[in-house]
């Protein structure tokens, strides 16, 4: 009987054990591209704020824009949807799922931080703005 609650603890432990892992592995990827984002918007700020960009450039030729001195600056973000906002020449980078049904991140240009994880919920909220350039005021 004994050894049967061994094994049963030990295995208990060794599925909580796992779990937690997986769960910090993921944290540890969503906190490596969260640094990656800031890069990312601050080199999208910058072209939004000191070049002429037309206000109709699709997201994707903005991003090629912005990231033509450094292209591995966009290769985190391969797998997932990126989304810009452009207001009063600044710069809102939203990061979304591929299937973009749910947001991952939201990040202002203009600040050093990153402004929101959006995936820390257990349910991701949807893939929309909801940061605008007023962010940007007190910088």
């Amino acid at each position: 009987m004994k050894k049967r609650y061994r094994v049963l603890i030990i295995s208990i432990l060794f599925i909580v054990t796992g779990c937690a892992a997986k769960n910090n592995s993921y944290q540890e990827k969503m906190y490596t591209l969260s640094s990656a984002l800031t890069k990312l918007s601050s080199a999208v700020e910058a072209t939004v704020r000191y070049t002429q960009v037309d206000q109709n450039i699709s997201d994707e030729k903005l991003l090629e824009l912005a990231t033509q001195h450094d292209p591995s600056l966009k290769e985190p973000f391969n797998e997932y949807s990126v989304k810009i906002l452009q207001q009063n020449r600044h710069a809102i980078v939203l990061i979304c799922t591929k299937d973009e049904k749910g947001a991952l991140f939201e990040d202002a240009g203009c600040s050093a931080q990153m402004d929101y994880h959006r995936w820390l919920p257990k349910e991701l909220p949807p893939c929309e703005f909801t940061m605008t350039s007023e962010v940007c005021t007190h910088y």
